[in-house]
């Protein structure tokens, strides 16, 4: 194995100033000196020992992810940008899924914690549950003072650096777009009650409606859990609530799929009798048929910017809290009411 000494040799430098060079000292060498420091380390082929490393700086090069459902494809997007980041950072990810259960979060952090994760990142909503949001703050506040970091890359249940996606704008675009094809009954299928994302983009379907002068009645309104059967569920008990509904929002894709599936199986037509759009814009998507209308969330960047917060957090520097912004995409599963044709 390629050692220090080696490179130093290779470079013309002692040992400190190869070591100061390759783990980005407090301490930093010139540029020149960095260059010919990292030339050298590539022509001899160095691959760095993290575990000594992580020895001498009392870092890991580890981070920690906590998903919500490791089987939704909208968490494997991001933790495949969270990956890239890490990657790019010379760091490794750990990812856990906690299933949206509060218990079973906290002993994931605690999990985490004790593994020395350099960085907990948090892809999904915060739990509304005042219990857990006490003691996810202890132990927090104790992870902090040890020198850990935390990001949040959704709506957080305890305060923390955020990147996340504009979740009520994203959710208002979409219902703006179908009242501006004539919609005027349109039901929603919410996400799991108990997740602080579900209630913004509630938020954001009342807020569409509201700029199209409509009332938000709570007929219209479906319970689901952001899973395809839920969606399927909440699709069958807006229909068999008699609204006259010619459109459905869904909290996010997956749930849109469950309600496409409900409406096929019935013999509904989409979008002639009846339009469905979701939110986040996953991969299928694009896929089923008819094909998804939806709220694009940038899901990888998403991922790789929260990397890049929790290793410019570590450095010592102060990212700021970022929203991105969501963009509509229009495609076949939306189209104007049956009584406007």
């Amino acid at each position: 194995m390629t050692s220090l000494s080696d490179i130093a040799r290779r470079a013309g430098v002692s040992p400190s100033t190869v070591s100061r060079a390759l783990a980005g000292s407090r301490h930093p060498v010139s540029a020149q000196t960095q260059a010919r420091v990292e030339r050298a380390a590539r022509e001899l082929n160095f691959r760095p020992n993290l575990m000594a490393r992580g020895l001498a700086t009392s870092r890991s090069q580890i981070l920690g992810a906590i998903v919500h459902d490791i089987s939704d494809p909208y968490f494997g997007a991001v933790v495949r940008g969270l990956e890239e980041g890490a990657r790019a950072g010379n760091y490794h990810l750990f990812v856990c899924g906690s299933e949206r259960d509060a218990i079973r979060e906290l002993a994931q952090v605690e999990a985490l914690m004790s593994r020395r994760v350099d960085g907990l990142i948090f892809t999904g909503g915060g739990i509304d549950d005042p219990v857990y949001q006490r003691k996810l703050r202890r132990v927090l506040a104790d992870y902090r003072r040890q020198g850990g970091v935390v990001v949040q890359l959704a709506p957080a249940a305890v305060p923390a650096r955020r990147i996340e996606p504009d979740n009520r704008g994203g959710t208002e675009m979409v219902v703006r777009h179908l009242t501006e094809l004539g919609h005027r009954r349109i039901g929603y299928v919410t996400g799991p009650a108990h997740i602080r994302t579900s209630a913004i983009r509630l938020d954001g379907f009342r807020a569409g409606l509201e700029s199209a002068g409509l009332r938000c009645d709570d007929r219209f309104l479906a319970g689901g859990d952001f899973s395809v059967d839920g969606g399927a569920k909440a699709a069958a008990e807006l229909l068999r609530r008699g609204l006259g509904i010619t459109a459905i929002v869904a909290a996010n894709d997956v749930t849109a799929f469950g309600v496409l599936d409900e409406l096929d199986r019935r013999g509904i037509n989409v979008p002639g009798d009846i339009s469905v759009a979701g939110f986040d814009d996953i991969e299928a998507a694009s896929l089923v048929r008819p094909r998804l209308t939806t709220a694009r969330i940038p899901i990888a960047e998403l991922g790789r910017a929260g990397a890049e917060m929790t290793q410019a957090l570590l450095a010592g520097k102060r990212p700021r809290s970022v929203v991105l912004p969501a963009e509509l995409v229009v495609r076949d599963s939306t189209g104007i009411p049956p009584r406007r044709r």
